[in-house]
């Protein structure tokens, strides 16, 4: 005889304890690959910032093509690491699918 209150036998299984749940050394590793390459890219976008500050204000002819060639060489980082962002964040998020997959079986 059930207690009153109690649950019907189908739904034991939702009473059992959860094993903890873990993330993945892989996620872990994809995510701080992720935001590590965000933080360069946006120390890149200040970079750039700064860069241009500094030209609109220099007078030096020498100076400002230094300026020049600094503001490309931020260039092309800022745009070859975007796509390696791109890259880890797919990377991430199928890691993300996948432990969640894994979370639902398990």
């Amino acid at each position: 005889m059930r207690e009153v209150g109690a649950l019907p036998p189908e739904f034991d299984e939702l009473n059992e304890p959860t094993r903890p749940f873990t993330p993945s050394p892989e996620l872990r590793r994809f995510l701080a690959e992720v935001k590590g390459q965000a933080q360069f890219l946006l120390y890149l976008a200040d970079q750039i910032e700064e860069s241009l500050e500094q030209l609109t204000h220099e007078s030096d002819h020498c100076h400002s093509a230094f300026l020049c060639k600094v503001l490309a060489m931020y260039s092309s980082q800022l745009e070859t690491k975007h796509q390696g962002l791109g890259e880890k964040i797919a990377e991430a998020c199928q890691e993300v699918y996948v432990t969640i997959r894994e979370h639902e079986l398990g």
